[in-house]
């Protein structure tokens, strides 16, 4: 076994690619596709790393995994890794966004450069991805009824975890750091144990595949009953809740990224820059694939890469 076999990340992409073809062929909103849409998820299009497309997420993960066990496993498969990393998870509610919106590439560069703030002077990999929340509840931070919430997941190292935590909590307390409703955590950093780094890995490469909703609920004490304030008023929370995502949902993540590179999500400092770079040289080494022939309408070509062009 290597370490990107015991990521799972072709059987986590080849399940996403399955429901994706479910929900261009059954959605209600497949209408709202195009012709050159339908063609982004093909396997010819790999090498340029389309973040809709599995066969990108694969090619791209087989290169992350490749840097990441040279650097913390000695080229091993996993089981074991060399020092102390962590799965750190980052969220603001400055980086949320309408589901019809397209990210520019200075939207995009701001919520990069937002949400990893707090890991500057460390060393890090990861990568940004939209949370799809289906069902947001009045009182939550952002004014919409649905939204994509764009966080971050990062692998970090060279550093103590109290430090680590220590930092987030107070970036937090600065306001730096947001959840999109109260009660709710906008910081989350737990050591990686022996064995889970190839996990931790597929999880920051893989393409979104939840629905989310905040609902709200009365609040209650360890014996179920319910907490009030001063003049008998019951205090309210809310509660995060998520779901596999529906075909119309898969639609509508879809368009929200299909403009989108996987090697433009990620975020890297430190060591993590090194790790990044190979893995970007790695997996786009054989682009050959093309869009010009699918996609209608003007196209342009950045660096050797053809994407498409805004309308």
């Amino acid at each position: 076994m290597t370490f990107y076999s015991n990521t799972k990340i072709e059987d986590w992409q080849s399940r996403e690619r399955s429901a994706l073809r479910l929900a261009f062929l059954e959605s209600r909103k497949r209408h709202t596709l195009s012709r050159g849409d339908r063609q982004l998820p093909s396997p010819k299009f790999r090498h340029d790393l389309l973040a809709v497309n599995s066969f990108s997420r694969r090619t791209w993960g087989e290169a992350v995994s490749r840097e990441v066990s040279r650097f913390f496993c000695d080229g091993g498969d996993g089981a074991t890794h060399n020092q102390d990393v962590y799965f750190v998870s980052l969220m603001d509610i400055a980086c949320a966004r309408s589901p019809e919106d397209r990210l520019t590439d200075a939207d995009l560069e701001f919520i990069k450069n937002r949400l990893r703030f707090g890991l500057r002077g460390y060393s890090y990999l990861g990568m940004i991805e939209p949370a799809y929340y289906v069902n947001l509840q009045h009182g939550v931070r952002y004014a919409g009824k649905r939204c994509m919430f764009w966080h971050l997941h990062a692998m970090v190292w060279g550093v103590a975890r109290k430090e680590l935590k220590k930092r987030l909590r107070k970036l937090v307390e600065a306001g730096r750091y947001a959840a999109i409703a109260d009660g709710l955590d906008a910081t989350h950093a737990r050591k990686i144990k022996q064995g889970r780094l190839p996990k931790s890995v597929a999880y920051i490469v893989k393409s979104p595949c939840k629905a989310y909703r905040v609902s709200v609920r009365d609040r209650e004490d360890d014996l179920g009953r319910p907490i009030t304030d001063a003049d008998g008023v019951v205090l309210q929370q809310f509660k995060q809740g998520k779901s596999g995502l529906r075909h119309g949902d898969r639609i509508m993540i879809f368009h929200t990224m299909k403009h989108l590179h996987l090697d433009r999500l990620a975020v890297a400092g430190g060591d993590g820059a090194r790790l990044l770079k190979t893995a970007k040289r790695v997996a786009s080494k054989d682009e050959t694939a093309t869009l010009i022939s699918c996609i209608p309408g003007p196209v342009r070509r950045r660096k050797g890469r053809i994407s498409m062009a805004r309308r």
